[in-house]
């Protein structure tokens, strides 16, 4: 558990703020006033009432592994902050502003005596899980003034809903853009969920000029007018070659080079379908063609009667182009039947591309028409 460190303040102490205020509606909304304060102040008159049918507060229930998690981030690192605000709402008398004559910050002041005086409509758990590390830590604070029950449940409700998340790709491109700083150790220190390496993986694969994929990838680094491949079809190709079990493929750059040499061949040959919406470079496409082309070489190099070395770069791109010799380019422009919900970027879509992309591969060996027992494009078309 993090280090608890506790200030201790006696009753009705700290209960005025210099602070300013203002009204977004013209004076139609409740006043709002930003203040900061220590966190074990505000606990001192701000509360979150439990959940029930009388509940005065809009709260979810606290959980205290999330607590934890707050006080533990704090921990970590000496630089970690939380720069958002707490939420507060102070009902009709329990709090009061003040403007300053000379026209600077303002007070507020808490009339009410209680826990009580101000409800928590977001930030409970940042207000507990930073107390819990240290609660003379100060916080900012935004603070709705005589909001009655309805406008704490609106606030609440629009705060946790409408809050739109940054998008995944807008993400992974700010961490590659970040990858020479100190972001990557900092973001591991917290316990972030970012896989840092893999995104270097798709940056590099994104910036190399001898890359196939060069500046294409679906993200914020790369011009808009170029983009048309998802880096999550990079990303778990790659992490698909890291995870068969093969030694050579414990180092990312060995892994990372097989994978370009695997795709600047198979774009070299089907050129004409490198391009947008074609299903060829679609996630489904990228990952499924990879995992069956990494598997039929990774078998070849396992047999004592074949002398092939999966990190021979010139060995890959040759057996590349046989193996996708045999599967017939229509494939990726026919008509897919895609009516199951979610399409085929699902793990049952996935094994039934892989499991069609296969037997497209054994019916060119076989010399039979390439749309035989597939079941995933439209037969009509196909034998067109």
């Amino acid at each position: 558990m993090a280090t608890k460190k506790i200030i201790k303040h006696g009753p009705g102490a700290g209960r005025t703020f210099k602070a300013f205020r203002f009204n977004q509606r013209d004076g139609k909304s409740p006043d709002l006033v930003m203040f900061h304060a220590p966190v074990g102040k505000i606990k001192e008159f701000a509360d979150v009432a439990e959940l029930a049918s009388s509940s005065r507060g809009p709260q979810r229930e606290q959980k205290e592994a999330r607590v934890q998690a707050i006080a533990k981030f704090l921990a970590a690192d000496d630089k970690n902050t939380i720069p958002t605000a707490l939420v507060l709402a102070f009902a009709d008398g329990n709090a009061s502003f003040k403007d300053s004559p000379s026209g600077g910050a303002g007070t507020l002041t808490v009339l009410a005596d209680g826990t009580d005086a101000a409800t928590i409509v977001d930030g409970q758990h940042r207000l507990f899980g930073i107390a819990t590390y240290d609660d003379s830590i100060e916080v900012p604070v935004i603070a709705l003034l005589k909001a009655d029950k309805v406008e704490r449940f609106f606030q609440f409700l629009v705060i946790n809903n409408k809050a739109s998340k940054v998008p995944a790709t807008h993400t992974k491109a700010l961490l590659a853009n970040m990858k020479a700083t100190a972001l990557a150790e900092r973001l591991r220190g917290a316990k972030m969920a970012f896989d840092v390496d893999g995104i270097k993986d798709v940056d590099l694969v994104n910036s190399d000029p001898d890359s196939p994929f060069f500046k294409t990838i679906d993200w914020t680094a790369t011009p808009k007018a170029n983009r048309m491949i998802q880096a999550t079809a990079i990303e778990s190709s790659l992490d698909y070659l890291g995870g068969l079990g093969l030694a050579e493929f414990d180092d990312r750059d060995v892994r990372r080079s097989v994978f370009l040499v695997i795709w600047k061949t198979i774009k070299a040959v089907w050129k004409p379908l490198w391009k947008k919406d074609s299903r060829l470079v679609s996630k489904v496409g990228i990952f499924c063609l990879t995992r069956l082309i990494v598997d039929r070489i990774a078998n070849w190099a396992d047999s004592d009667e074949l002398d092939i070395q999966i990190t021979d770069l010139e060995q890959i791109e040759k057996q590349t182009r046989s193996i996708i010799g045999y599967i017939d380019p229509r494939l990726w422009t026919t008509p897919w039947a895609e009516k199951s919900a979610g399409g085929f970027d699902t793990a049952q879509g996935r094994e039934r591309v892989l499991a069609a992309i296969t037997q497209v591969y054994r019916n060119g060996r076989r010399d039979i028409a390439w749309y035989t027992d597939i079941d995933i494009v439209d037969k009509t078309a196909a034998s067109k």
